[in-house]
């Protein structure tokens, strides 16, 4: 959609054009960056819960999501197969399963914790009032 679309567009409709395309580029350079990883921003985010929270099910993991429609399970399922994350079963509850995060996932999250300045830094061109402002204003916007 071009400028002068745009500027010709209800504010509120532009708004969820605006918001719409920023989500798009910030999904586009977070795919950029941790496919440099082998990983998957919705992986980083499991490594992420697991390494602040320690071992969860995977319900407890869902809740924790920022993508709420992510499938946990095989989320989970593609960690296991890298080695990022293990699985263990629940000693009374079999149907239950802990997800821990290993020693690998570990070194990862911690690399990644040293690079992430890159994709901050390239994605986020706002002053720091500019920035605050904006999280001020998202926040208020995604209140209930």
């Amino acid at each position: 959609m071009s400028k002068k679309q745009r500027e010709s567009l209800s504010l509120k409709h532009r708004f969820g054009v605006e918001i719409s395309e920023a989500y798009n580029t910030l999904n586009d350079k977070a795919l950029e960056f941790f496919a440099e990883f082998d990983i998957t921003p919705q992986q980083y985010n499991v490594i992420a819960i697991l390494h602040s929270a320690g071992a969860l099910s995977t319900s407890d993991i869902l809740e924790w999501m920022l993508e709420k429609n992510a499938g946990v399970s095989r989320l989970v399922d593609r960690l296991v197969k890298k080695d990022m994350v293990s699985k263990e079963p629940n000693k009374t509850d079999r149907r239950l399963i802990k997800v821990n995060l290993t020693d690998r996932g570990k070194k990862l999250y911690e690399e990644i914790g040293k690079q992430i300045h890159r994709l901050e830094d390239h994605v986020i061109n706002l002053t720091e009032e500019e920035l605050q402002q904006l999280v001020s204003l998202l926040i208020k916007f995604n209140s209930d």
